[in-house]
């Protein structure tokens, strides 16, 4: 976990203040995030940011920690049915309910140039940590983490949905157990868009956990691949390393340090025919055999598994932003700002915004630069407090504070596309401006359309499925 580099992160995505950054990979970014508790925040845009509730209004909503997670803009360059795709994946995401899975809180409005999603917030190590401080698990707590890995993969695979991406880094062994990680995003990002950006002969994936079939037939794998996935982590879990160091082979691999009653299982899990592995409650009967042998409860193992994390001290240390539980002032006034003027809380905040949500293209606003932020804090500074005319205060009249290019104090001209932008620069991808008034505009939804979605979400909300 790393503090945000003011240069390059956002401070704002949708309605979340980000904290800190938590990583970074191939498919996307993730930051540490807590919801901004704004007033006003209308059906309309509860609906387009696809929250059950608002994610403001109190303090326990404020204090709630969460984790957004963007998609590398790359992923979605030149794919004009990607993002369609991608909008309706978010409601599949969504449909995924066990407690082995982090929670779908928020997602971005359809069709951004640059797709986001929050999910609940899961403190502790991941299993790669854990294992490379303390040493392979016992017999005991690595059942435990092997029942946890069904439960999340039934309820993946019980919403039509595959990880294809396990591996000990996306386990994370939270308060209430193990939790798995980052389906949403390897789903996200290619299931429903593997026609656009997966072709014949291509394939992705962490190759030491990854099936035989995913790496030769990656457009058809199916179930059989996660259970290959879940015993690799059971493999790596009993013995620090993954079963094939570099990709699957035709071999059986080096059984070396394997507890002798988790051979049966995973020798069969380990098969090239992906249709004779088990299935998930024919793993589950098996490691309820093993718990027999090794008399044991699933509660006892639970337990010894809960010790050990808690005694190896891996919990991530927070960061000094996260210990006030209340938002920042400066971004909560100006996110609420332009809540007030009925545009996106991280809209560009400027004078003009549209008065009713429904005149806001949803689809276009971006992720507020933290120079608009220090502008604005220097206008207060000036005026002695406020945010009223924060964001009008720099510049000629009508001048909409924005992304600036590093050699240029003029906004840019609006791009057709996103493309990446360099590290040195001070943002890490470009932001159009908004779109000249002779350009046709989308026509929002109606009203009464988004009030019935706002209604429909509520009641779905906790419930298995859409």
């Amino acid at each position: 976990m790393k503090s945000l580099d003011l240069d390059v992160d956002p401070r704002v995505v949708g309605p979340f203040e980000l904290l800190a950054r938590l990583g970074e990979g191939g498919m996307g970014i993730a930051y540490l995030a807590r919801p901004l508790p704004l007033e006003g925040l209308t059906e309309e845009w509860t609906a387009a940011y696809r929250l059950a509730e608002s994610a403001g209004g109190t303090d326990a909503a404020e204090s709630r920690l969460v984790v957004v997670k963007m998609i590398q803009p790359e992923l979605l360059d030149g794919q004009p049915l990607a993002l369609e795709r991608f909008d309706r994946e978010i409601d599949a995401v969504r449909a995924v309910v066990s407690d082995r899975v982090p929670a779908l809180i928020a997602a971005a409005p359809p069709h951004s140039l640059r797709p986001w999603f929050a999910m609940d917030y899961i403190a502790g190590p991941d299993l790669d940590t854990l294992v490379a401080r303390i040493g392979p698990l016992t017999a005991g707590p690595c059942v435990a983490l092997g029942l946890a890995l069904v439960d999340a993969l039934r309820a993946i695979h019980g919403a039509g949905l595959l990880h294809r991406d396990l591996k000990p880094k996306n386990v994370v062994l939270g308060p209430d157990g193990p939790v798995v990680l980052d389906f949403g995003l390897a789903v996200l990002a290619e299931r429903r868009t593997s026609q656009a950006l997966t072709k014949p002969g291509e394939a992705w994936g962490s190759w030491p956990y990854a099936a035989y079939e995913q790496l030769h037939d990656f457009q058809n794998v199916k179930e059989p691949a996660d259970v290959y996935a879940l015993g690799a982590v059971l493999f790596y879990a009993l013995t620090g390393r993954p079963p094939y160091i570099t990709q699957p082979l035709l071999t059986p691999p080096d059984w070396t340090g394997v507890h002798h009653a988790f051979l049966p299982l995973l020798g069969q899990t380990f098969t090239t025919a992906a249709g004779h592995r088990p299935g998930l409650d024919s793993v589950d009967m098996w490691l309820q055999a093993i718990l027999v042998e090794l008399d044991l409860t699933p509660d006892i193992a639970a337990q010894q598994l809960g010790a050990l994390v808690e005694a190896a001290g891996l919990t991530p240390k927070l960061p000094p932003e996260v210990s006030s539980s209340q938002a920042d002032p400066q971004v909560r006034g100006l996110a609420q700002k332009a809540v007030d003027a009925g545009a996106a809380p991280d809209a560009p905040w400027a004078a003009g915004a549209s008065g009713e949500p429904d005149d806001v293209d949803l689809g276009f606003y971006g992720i507020v630069d933290t120079d608009e932020i220090e502008w604005a804090a220097e206008a207060e500074a000036g005026s002695g407090g406020g945010h009223g005319d924060a964001a009008a205060t720099d510049g000629a009249d009508g001048y909409t504070p924005t992304l600036v290019d590093a050699a240029s104090d003029s906004p840019r001209e609006p791009s057709p596309e996103p493309t990446p932008r360099k590290s040195a620069e001070p943002t890490s991808y470009p932001l159009p401006l908004p779109r000249p008034a002779e350009e046709p505009r989308l026509p929002a939804p109606p009203r009464a359309a988004l009030r019935v979605a706002a209604e429909l979400r509520k009641a779905y909300a906790h419930r298995g499925e859409l």
